[in-house]
This record gives C-alpha cells, structure tokens and sequence, in this order.
C-alpha cells in the first residue's frame, strides 16, 4: 500500500474513530454471536419435541426431512440409532443456514458498497430480528424451518463486520483488528450455548400465558433472550455505528485531482488490478476448501466423543469451551500483537498445519481393550492436545485469510466506467465469505457420511491429509502481502 495512499486515510481515518468504530463493531458482533449460537444446545431437543408432536403425519415438512435423511442412512451405511436421524436433521438445517449465506453474501456485499455499510447492516438486523420473532411463534416445524431460512438470507454481520474494520485501518492495523472479530466469535461460542442451556429451562408461557394460543414453542425463552439482544444490537448500531463506506469515499474524492483511476489502483496496491482479481480467485477456493474440511471434522468432532468416551452434554460443552477460550487468548495475545510483524500468510500456513497435526492426533483416538489409547495415554488427555491445535487453528486461519483478501481490494467505490478499474471491498469480500459459506454448507454432510462408511479413525485421517495438500497450496499460491514500513 503506496505512502501517498496511507497517510492521506490517517488523516481523515483519525485513531479516535478507528478505536470508536472498531469498539462499535466487536461490541455488536458479541450480541449478534449470542443470539445466533444459544440455539446451537437446544437443537436435539427441539427437534425432538417437533417430532413428537408431528409424528404420523405424513404430510408435514418434518416427515418429508426424516424420509430423506433416512435415504442418505441407507446410502453412506449410517448406523439404526434413531437419535442420529435428529443429529442428520440438525446437520442438514445448520447445511441450508450455510448455504443460504453463501447466495446472499455477495448481494450483500455488492449493497453495503452501494448504499452503505450502516444502511446495509441495519437491514439485515431487521431480517434477523424477524426470523427470531418466527422461532418464537414456530409452533410446527414447518415454521421453524421459515425462521432459519430468513435468517440464513438475512445474517450479513460478521462480513460486513469485516468491511467496516477494513475501511477504517490500515495494512500494519488490519489484522490486529480483524482479530477482534474472532475473539467475539470465541467469547460468544463459549458463553452462548450455555446461555441457551440456562434459558431452556425457563417457560415463557407461565409469564405471557395470553400468548401461548399464538403458537409459543417449548424453547420460546431463549428464542426471547435472543430476540432482546438483536434488539439492544440494532438499536445500538443505529445510534453508535458511523458509514465508514464515507471514509473511503471522501479519501478517494480528494485524490481524483492528483491521481487518476489507474494511479489509485496502483498506489492503493503493489501489484495490478488483473493479478489481485486472480489473487482473490485463489483465495476463495482456499477458503472454500478449508472450510469443506474444517466444518465436517468440527461438526462430527461431538459424535466421537460420544463415541468413543460416551461424553455428555456437559462435557462437550466444557471441550468446546476449552476451546473458544483458548482460541481467544491466542487471538488476543499472538495475533493481534504478532500478526503483522509475522505476516498474514505464515499465520494462515501455521494455521493449517496445526489443524493437519490437530486431526491426526484425533484420528488415532481409537479404543484398545486395556482402556489406553496411542502411546498408552489416556484418550481424553489426546482429544485435550487436539483442542489445543484446534483452537490455534481457529485463531488464525480464517482471520488472517480475509485480512489478505481484504488487501487485494480497493477504498474507492468509484462508479461508471472507472469501476472496471477497481475492485469494490464489499463485494469482494463478500464473495470471498460466500466461498467459505459454500464449504460450511456441503463439509458436515460429507464427512458424517465418510465417518459412518469408514469410522472415525480413516475420517479424521482423511481431514489430515486434506489440511496437508491445503498447507502446500497456500505455500504456493497464497501471495505475500508486500509490507512497508512505518515512515512511508
């Protein structure tokens, strides 16, 4: 990123409205990932209640999902279990949540350059909101399915999270920042699970009993809890957050008379429009193969501790636990301080690495008749060494990916024939997390129907070897950001 460039946004981008923005945006984000992860506990039993109550009827959506999951069983060889057909169905919702954030990401990337970050965002939080408000009254399955497929169109937060932080900073802050994003993600997948746990034994009719004709589902609190806190979000971002899309355009505005398209195409980035085009091509299959891969093990990562150590709910609760809050601390301590010194892209390569180590350890996680695992250590000591590499891997990966992707983006949102000439940040970036939505959606499926073809073991071997090959092309085809120094 030219001199030219840099220190003109440092004059209009001051610290105080960098740090304000920034706060606004991990402080929205903590609420958001609280609403949207204290369903996550809730879902076998919710499931499970919409199936009692709609069971021999043949005709609902309830009963169209088990025929189909029970067809994918036959096929992949899944075993008779009927407490798999809910885990199947949780994993097929949590797959069209995914993908429908993969078609609606570029659209609303492509809005917020358009008419604003700001604008853009509070939009979706309106579509947030009322896909709550239907999981609230989502008496029959049917309506529950309505309310995540709003809410999987609707929920543009964290890219657009993402945007706002990289129109405001700059190349040596960027990655100290977006790891901030990451650290919400950690603190919130921590606590939000067992706030809904919590919230779930609460009845919402006993206190709105005038209600419970509208269609008041068993789990209605925590749907209520999350309701008031995309409430108290939306209502803050309207009040706290500035349109930092403006920032770019006032800083573009004041260069025209100097510098024409092309020269701020130039200065803006060390490297040619075509080649960041070609960069940002590379970086979305990366981030949908990583993903792929990475969201199959993680999601089968609770049917092998059931598996193998018969883990309860508190257990798995307290292993993911371990590790968001792992991953927080390597957020906020290694990243944020070493992640532009080190470089984004060897973040990303320590990264993959770490989770190829991570799954292999979990691969070899397969009982022997005296009770030990390899190297005759206790199994759940090794699932904990996993964890460790995990959390290391959701630390960096991702993160440290979009920083990159955001760098091969231009401020400006130039419209009009120079436009060709540029690459607009929002829809860049909004495709980029499309990509890695794409591998969310399509990864659970195939690696539930690897594990029950081939066991966990050939599984997380696969997922290891996958990681691997994924190393070696960021190796190689990952570019290295170009670093300047400070008085530049």
């Amino acid at each position: 990123m030219s001199s030219k460039t840099e220190i003109k946004r440092n004059e209009n981008t001051s610290p105080e409205i960098v740090k304000k923005t920034v706060i606004v945006v991990f402080t929205a984000l903590l609420l958001d990932i609280l609403a949207f992860t204290i369903i996550l506990p809730l879902f076998p039993r919710l499931l499970q209640e919409y199936r009692n109550r709609e069971q021999g009827d043949e005709n609902t959506l309830l009963s169209l999902f088990l025929r189909q999951i029970q067809l994918f069983k036959e096929i992949t060889g899944g075993g008779t279990n009927p407490k798999w057909d809910l885990v199947l169905l949780g994993g097929a919702l949590g797959s069209l949540y995914s993908f429908l954030q993969f078609a609606a990401s570029p659209f609303i990337g492509s809005f917020s350059d358009r008419f604003g970050r700001r604008n853009t965002l509070l939009v979706t939080m309106i579509g947030n909101i009322i896909s709550t408000f239907l999981w609230l009254f989502a008496r029959s399955f049917g309506w529950f399915v309505l309310a995540r497929i709003v809410g999987g169109l609707s929920e543009g937060n964290v890219q657009l999270s993402i945007a706002i932080v990289s129109d405001v900073t700059t190349q040596q802050t960027r990655s100290r920042h977006l790891a901030l994003v990451g650290i919400a993600f950690a603190i919130s997948f921590t606590l939000g699970p067992a706030l809904g746990a919590y919230f779930a034994s609460k009845d919402l009719a006993k206190l709105f009993p005038q209600f419970v004709e509208w269609g008041l589902n068993p789990y209605s609190m925590p749907a209520f809890v999350a309701l008031i806190l995309l409430s108290v979000e939306t209502f803050y971002l309207y009040i706290a957050l500035p349109e930092t899309a403006k920032i770019s355009n006032e800083t573009s505005s004041q260069q025209e008379e100097s510098l024409n398209t092309i020269e701020k195409s130039q200065n803006n980035n060390t490297i040619s429009v075509s080649e960041r085009r070609s960069n940002l091509k590379i970086l979305n299959w990366i981030h949908f193969l990583y993903l792929f891969f990475f969201a199959g093990m993680e999601f089968t990562l609770t049917f092998l501790t059931f598996d193998l150590f018969d883990f309860t709910n508190m257990q798995n609760g307290k292993l993911l636990g371990y590790i968001g809050i792992l991953s927080a601390i390597i957020q906020g301590g290694y990243v944020r301080r070493k992640g532009y010194d080190i470089g984004e892209k060897r973040l990303v390569i320590q990264g993959v690495l770490s989770c190829s180590i991570a799954l292999a350890i979990i691969s070899y996680l397969t009982k022997l008749p005296n009770g030990k695992t390899w190297l005759y250590i206790d199994g759940i000591t090794w699932l904990y060494v996993g964890a460790t590499f995990l959390a290391f891997t959701s630390a960096t990966v991702v993160n440290c990916l979009t920083s990159i992707a955001s760098m091969q983006c231009d401020d400006d949102q130039t419209q009009g024939k120079d436009a060709q000439n540029l690459i607009p940040k929002g829809e860049a970036l909004g495709r980029f997390r499309s990509s890695g939505q794409l591998g969310r959606a399509f990864g659970p499926i195939a690696a539930c129907g690897l594990y029950w073809l081939s066991g966990s073991g050939i599984c997380y071997a696969s997922g290891s070897l996958a990681m691997l090959i994924i190393f070696i092309i960021v190796r190689i085809k990952v570019p290295f950001v170009q670093k300047k120094s400070k008085e530049e």
